[in-house]
């Protein structure tokens, strides 16, 4: 587990996508939770890292893709936090639902993660999350629903410290070659990609120095910058 900033860590070893561990006094905060099977390796990074995984109070899912909420019911399960996601992803990640798509690799996608991947693994929502929700972690993360890659997705912003947390709205990566860029969410496993690119043009009107991304390294100065500028190169 490496640290990131105040009170950020991120974990490193377990698979899918950056997971991310907050710290606010003695509480944990999680930030997705990564592909099924990693729970074990994401605990033994926070014992690693000097935490201990029953002060785990939130875990906080950006959306419902199996890379991202993969571990979450098995994590709630060792530790009693409770897990929070907007409430257009709750019958998604509850497994009441097949998350829509916007292609016919999309839905074959969405049914192999249902059907195999997320097999007893789908998780109950404590807390439905809506735009401007603010969350008690990291001295306060407000909640941005930014659509389009799924239906709820979500950023996490703590605006005093100029800090965001943007899931698969927007990340650092080009995901077929690993490549470092930024780039919008994957086309065939986006559900409408017109509003995933207004939600990206509204996370480049908001003040953030510190971006931290579902896939792809966190921007750690002038982040907002960076995306404004790429924006407006991209005619996004």
């Amino acid at each position: 587990m490496k640290q990131i900033g105040a009170g950020i860590h991120q974990i490193e070893k377990a698979g899918g996508c950056n997971i991310y561990l907050l710290v606010d006094g003695g509480e944990l905060t999680l930030v997705d939770t990564g592909m099924p099977g990693g729970a074990g390796q994401i605990e033994r990074e926070i014992r690693e890292g000097g935490f201990n995984i029953k002060d785990l109070k939130k875990i906080i899912l950006t959306h419902a893709h199996v890379d991202h909420m993969g571990n979450a019911a098995e994590l709630k399960k060792r530790s009693g936090a409770e897990v929070l996601a907007h409430r257009d992803e709750v019958p998604y990640i509850a497994g009441e639902r097949m998350l829509p798509a916007g292609s016919f690799q999309g839905r074959m996608m969405n049914w192999m993660s249902d059907r195999l991947l997320l097999r007893g693994r789908h998780c109950r929502v404590d807390r439905a999350l809506v735009d401007g929700d603010r969350i008690a972690s990291l001295g306060g993360l407000y909640v941005i629903h930014t659509p389009g890659h799924t239906p709820g997705s979500i950023c996490l912003y703590q605006k005093m410290l100029g800090i965001l947390f943007s899931g698969d709205a927007l990340i650092n990566m080009n995901l077929l070659n690993g490549k470092e860029g930024l780039h919008l969410p994957i086309p065939m496993a986006t559900v409408d990609m017109a509003r995933a690119r207004g939600s990206v043009r509204s996370l480049a009107e908001t003040a953030v120095e510190t971006m931290c991304f579902g896939h792809g390294p966190p921007i750690l100065s002038k982040a907002g910058v960076r995306v404004a500028e790429w924006v407006a190169a991209e005619h996004i």
